[in-house]
């Protein structure tokens, strides 16, 4: 079992010859007690962008409903989408797109003014007010609570057993979006922002007709185990008896040389040295790592994904071209 937080700093007191604080809390703990917590946390932000921890890596699963489906009066050449039936509820400004007569590809939702009335960000090419149906497909995802990096190569459609391809630029994604090509046998996805730093696919699943399961694996900021809870997580060490994920010796020994630098002492470099070199063994042997060959690499007889194409390119060729 990992040390809990005031166990880490009680341990760095110690080795330091420091009188050891029996609370880390806010008015009772001792100056050099909430300092020590302080370089704890210090610790573990450094330790986040040192490795791709297998301890900080999460999986995200992700529900691409079907589309939301109403009907509305495109009055023309507006951006107004108004008398919607039967209401708006379950569409989000900024997290949907938007299909109808008229209207651009790449019209999303900007606002949702009323249960009857929505503004998009482009508007309709009408020239007459049009009643017609209207399609709002969510493509557009929050990342989950604690979002740091993407693990790569990760992404997959898993309704469809397809990995998503991506990222896209930014020029990409405009391509598909602002030119001609409006769909696409495979989908692809990026990171955008600004609103909470998103997910969003193309192109928009407008055509579903049941739920997508979609999947990323990342790596989280959160490093600490609540109250050592196995399913609650946060970034920082706060409570007495949080946990860590990281290694806890990796944290004691940087609180160690952490308060000896912020006090000046010189002899704070051994002390950083030896935190250096262990960080760097734990970092060497985190999660498993395959065989390397010296020798030529044998392929496979079985068929996996690295032997078959992604589509149909070349085109027929061969003696069974025909």
């Amino acid at each position: 079992m990992p040390k809990t937080f005031l166990e880490m700093v009680q341990a760095a007191e110690a080795e330091l010859g420091l009188p050891q604080d029996t609370t880390l809390q806010s008015g009772t703990a001792s100056n050099t007690g909430l300092q020590c917590a302080a370089l704890a946390n210090r610790v573990i932000d450094e330790l986040r962008r040192w490795n791709r921890w297998t301890a900080m890596q999460f999986e995200f699963n992700i529900v691409v409903n079907v589309p939301i489906i109403v009907t509305g009066t495109l009055n023309p050449q507006s951006a107004v989408i108004s008398s919607i039936t039967p209401n708006t509820t379950g569409i989000l400004a900024n997290y949907f797109m938007v299909a109808s007569t008229g209207v651009p590809q790449a019209a999303r939702v900007l606002s949702v003014d009323s249960t009857s009335q929505i503004t998009m960000t482009m508007e309709n090419t009408n020239t007459a007010a049009v009643t017609d149906i209207v399609t709002f497909a969510q493509d557009t995802y929050p990342m989950p609570t604690g979002f740091d990096w993407f693990n790569n190569r990760t992404m997959w459609d898993r309704t469809n057993r397809w990995e998503l391809l991506g990222p896209d630029s930014p020029q990409i994604d405009q391509w598909h979006r602002s030119g001609i090509v409006a769909t696409g046998p495979r989908r692809h996805f990026r990171q955008v922002g600004p609103y909470a730093n998103t997910f969003r696919i193309w192109p928009q699943p407008v055509e579903i007709t049941s739920p997508l399961q979609l999947v990323f694996e990342y790596l989280s900021l959160d490093a600490v185990a609540v109250h050592g809870s196995p399913t609650v997580f946060a970034q920082y060490l706060v409570n007495d008896d949080d946990t860590p994920l990281l290694d806890d010796q990796a944290i004691i020994m940087g609180i160690k040389w952490m308060f000896w630098e912020a006090k000046g002492f010189g002899s704070y470099v051994t002390l950083q040295s030896r935190w250096v070199d262990y960080i760097n063994r734990l970092a060497a042997r985190d999660g498993a790592a395959p065989t390397l060959q010296i020798s030529k690499r044998q392929n496979s007889q079985l068929v996996s994904s690295a032997q078959v194409q992604d589509g149909f390119w070349p085109g027929p060729v061969g003696p069974n071209s025909s």
